[in-house]
């Protein structure tokens, strides 16, 4: 439940709209009030990315240094935000979109782009739970779907027709290898590996023997999973 606020008020709350015949005016945001929302925004990025978007409203205002109630006049509900978190989102995807689409040889803009989103569900946990969960019926995570899913049939035609992928090959298979790199855990991605020897998914101190002496060129498993992925569109694939 929100918390009442105290004080009298002679008008609507700033940033809501107040009519006056046909016409309606916005206010904006006090400084502070608009100082209070970056902060609660911040502090849920960083708890949503870490524990999904279940953490509690209590978590987050203590993350952000700020009372429940200054969470909850700025974020009423669980819904209104996860859809500010997922405004900045988009901006991410869109970016990560437009540099791939950007590039001609499409064996450079596949990776770019499964890469660039796949670590952005392996960075932001919320961000994978969102767009695993079809029941969760959303403006923001329908929009990003919109710009995942033309963009990948965009780079999936052009694979095709580059001559050297399978031609087979769907934007829908692209958007699988998208979730399957970003279900890694972040230390499954960043753990240096090395052909033949035992990688992120191996236990700990196989690892750690394994990297004891490395001078930090080795790739990532992130790096070594997409490359894998990435040989397996190829047409030559089929024959193996």
């Amino acid at each position: 439940m929100t918390p009442p606020e105290t004080g009298a008020r002679s008008g609507p709350p700033a940033g809501r709209a107040t009519a006056s015949g046909a016409d309606a005016v916005v206010r904006p945001l006090r400084r502070d009030a608009r100082r209070n929302r970056e902060v609660v925004l911040r502090a849920a990025r960083r708890m949503f990315a870490e524990h999904g978007t279940e953490c509690s409203f209590e978590d987050i205002a203590r993350e952000a240094g700020v009372g429940v109630g200054t969470v909850y006049r700025r974020f009423p509900d669980r819904r209104t935000l996860i859809e500010a978190l997922l405004e900045e989102r988009r901006a991410d995807v869109d970016r990560a979109a437009t540099e791939a689409l950007a590039l001609e040889d499409p064996w450079a803009a596949v990776p770019a782009f499964v890469g660039s989103v796949a670590r952005m569900q392996i960075d932001d946990r919320s961000l994978r739970d969102l767009l695993d969960d079809h029941g969760f019926v959303s403006a923001g995570v329908a929009l990003l779907r919109e710009r995942l899913s033309p963009t990948a049939d965009e780079l999936a035609r052009r694979m095709r027709n580059d001559g050297a992928a399978r031609p087979d090959l769907t934007g829908a298979d692209l958007l699988v290898l998208i979730r399957m790199l970003g279900s890694l855990t972040r230390e499954q991605a960043d753990a240096p590996t090395r052909t033949g020897a035992p990688g992120p998914m191996d236990a700990p101190e196989e690892r750690e023997a394994s990297d004891s002496g490395s001078n930090g060129s080795l790739p990532t498993g992130f790096d070594r999973y997409l490359e894998i992925l990435l040989d397996g569109l190829r047409r030559a694939a089929i024959n193996r």
